[in-house]
């Protein structure tokens, strides 16, 4: 097997950025986000502060990564659904099955607890939100094949996806036990009660 010198770059970038996320996640939720220094984040995941620094630009760009990878997640849900589903229907499997993904994680929660404890990390996920999006707006564009003319189309299904997902989370997160799809399907019907009434 012959592995290519490019690949195996990656692959050790990928492991190291993977050590430094998870040391930092295990440090914000032992010792407070705010109370983390890059140091410390440095020495727990067995790296140089100035390896941190060419995989991170700071404690607030590694808290947003997070974010990133979800909005690649949502891009791949959007892809993955059949061509024969309308926008909305194409909505609500993504909102599903992204739920259950992301509930699956075992780092979820300790995501929403750093979030919660600190306005300095709620901010650094709050900021990445509209890169997040424009990331599915565009993957809503692609799959539904809305033209440029319908770009309020795209947007608006991005942002009902986006709240959809964090309504539904901050309540499975209260009781992390129980499945999320009965909340996500309580959500659209909501949604669709509000549509319907107008």
């Amino acid at each position: 097997m012959v592995i290519r010198t490019g690949t195996l770059q990656k692959l050790k970038q990928q492991v190291v950025r993977e050590a430094i996320w998870n040391a930092a996640i295990d440090l914000f939720t032992k010792q407070g986000f705010d109370e983390t220094t890059v140091d410390d984040i440095a020495e727990a995941a067995g790296v140089s502060r100035r390896s941190f620094f060419r995989y991170f630009a700071s404690k607030d760009d590694l808290m947003a990564q997070g974010m990133h990878t979800y909005g690649a997640l949502l891009s791949e849900e959007i892809h993955a659904c059949p061509p024969s589903l309308s926008p909305f229907e194409v909505l609500k499997r993504t909102t599903l099955e992204a739920a259950a993904k992301i509930t699956s994680q075992p780092r979820t929660l300790q995501l929403i607890k750093i979030g919660e404890d600190s306005a300095a990390a709620r901010e650094a996920e709050v900021s990445c939100m509209a890169a997040v999006e424009n990331i599915v707006a565009q993957a809503f564009r692609r799959r539904c094949r809305i033209s440029a003319k319908q770009d309020l189309k795209a947007k608006l299904l991005a942002s009902l996806t986006l709240t959809i997902l964090n309504l539904s989370i901050g309540q499975w997160a209260k009781n992390p036990r129980r499945d999320i799809s009965p909340i996500i399907l309580q959500a659209l019907s909501e949604l669709d009660q509000i549509v319907s009434a107008s």
